[in-house]
């Protein structure tokens, strides 16, 4: 009998401290992005093949934590948005994009956009990547993702500018 209520104690304990650690990623999942993905913009939906994807969407999630991240070599380099976490069950919209140019650019914006790719829904643990070949120059490169989780309004974060040579060797940050 004794055993018996030390293992319900145990087993409320530990329900206890899963809702707790819940909680607490609720909380900071707007802040759970890779180090480089930190600029937030709201952006009008722009992509017509997305739109039939927008009207169906109906909220269901609690949160979304969603890394971008962008990586070269041997002459290439690609940009990649995972879902970390999405606790209950989400639809997630992503378009991941990878934009370069010449010089040195603080935003999208001022460069050109190389490549994209989108998925009408990335669940958990899922990547989506976009890839381009450097051409044989040396060059900044910029990763952007937009999102959409549920009926929320499309966001997005971009990586700080990065330069990469001819040959796909990233060169550091700017």
């Amino acid at each position: 009998m004794k055993s018996t209520k030390v293992l319900k104690y145990i087993a409320a304990t530990l329900v206890c401290a899963f809702f707790i650690v819940m909680v607490l990623c609720i909380i900071s999942v707007n802040k759970v992005y890779n180090a480089y993905a930190d600029t937030e913009q709201i952006v009008r939906e722009e992509d017509p093949e997305l739109k039939n994807e927008i009207k169906n969407v109906s909220p269901y999630g609690l949160a979304t934590s969603l890394s971008l991240s962008i990586n070269s070599g041997n002459g290439k380099v690609w940009a990649t948005v995972k879902n970390d976490l999405t606790v209950f069950s989400s639809t997630v919209i992503v378009i991941v994009q990878l934009y370069s140019s010449d010089s040195y650019a603080e935003s999208y914006t001022q460069m050109e956009l190389v490549c994209m790719n989108s998925i009408a829904d990335l669940n958990i643990g899922k990547t989506i990547t976009t890839e381009a070949e450097t051409g044989g120059v040396e060059k900044f490169w910029l990763a952007r993702m937009r999102y959409k989780v549920d009926n929320g309004s499309w966001s997005s974060r971009q990586t700080g500018a990065c330069r990469i040579s001819a040959s796909g060797e990233f060169l550091g940050f700017i």
